[in-house]
């Protein structure tokens, strides 16, 4: 087996199942999006709470650093932390039992797949992983259970772990849900495992197809049957 080349995230994954010709401007091109102002506060608000909860994991003084803070929405992160603390029973768990902003990297047909779980709890009969949402509105449930976040984060540690299939869960928790914190759980089985293994092997062989013909001949990436008015086609196609 040849050493991976290329390094492939569960973001990585999704866009180039849902839109190839997107992955390739972002990824392979570099041109990147333009974030509306409101998506970007909210992005921001996500990446401080999850720098919040993890530091809260480690045993360090949270409510300090909020008092501390020039930021009007300290009080806010406040909330919502103490939250999350108060009504997520794995965060009572020893230290030992649970793992904040925990990495796995999985060598696989020559990528490397990293994860990076925002809770791992390892008890000795079970594995869960958790994942904390900032969006409102949970999505819904067959949604959850199709992206590749889900896929690949279940796979991921079934291979890297002592664990069974039927051993794991993923428990998303919608932080900013009204009227109150929200929860979606989902189970995991041999089955899935090897339907995730199926459609993960024919994902990254798709994948290096498209990049072999970009990186010899600047072939564009393939969009797919239902997307005819994708912004991102008809770049491409202006382009050749």
């Amino acid at each position: 087996m040849t050493p991976p080349y290329f390094s492939l995230n569960q973001s990585h994954l999704q866009l180039l199942s849902t839109c190839p010709p997107q992955f390739q401007r972002r990824y392979l091109e570099q041109l990147g999006d333009l974030m509306a102002p409101a998506q970007q506060a909210k992005t921001e608000w996500g990446k401080t709470f999850h720098h919040l909860m993890q530091q809260w994991t480690l045993g360090l003084p949270v409510d300090t650093m909020l008092r501390q803070s020039p930021d009007p929405a300290a009080a806010d992160f406040g909330v919502a932390v103490q939250t999350v603390v108060n009504h997520v029973p794995a965060l009572q768990l020893p230290s030992s039992q649970r793992q904040a902003e925990h990495q796995r990297t999985l060598s696989l047909d020559s990528f490397l797949l990293t994860v990076v779980y925002d809770l791992l709890v390892i008890l000795p009969d079970r594995g869960e992983i958790l994942d904390w949402k900032t969006y409102p509105r949970p999505p819904q449930h067959n949604r959850l259970i199709d992206h590749w976040q889900t896929k690949l984060y279940l796979y991921v540690l079934a291979e890297t772990s002592h664990y069974e299939p039927e051993q794991l869960s993923m428990t998303y928790w919608f932080v900013q849900s009204t009227p109150g914190l929200k929860q979606l759980t989902i189970p995991y089985n041999q089955a899935d495992h090897q339907r995730n293994h199926q459609e993960l092997t024919q994902l990254l062989g798709q994948f290096q197809h498209w990049l072999t013909d970009w990186q010899q001949t600047q072939l564009a990436f393939p969009h797919h049957q239902h997307c005819q008015s994708c912004p991102y086609r008809s770049q491409l196609l202006d382009s050749v």
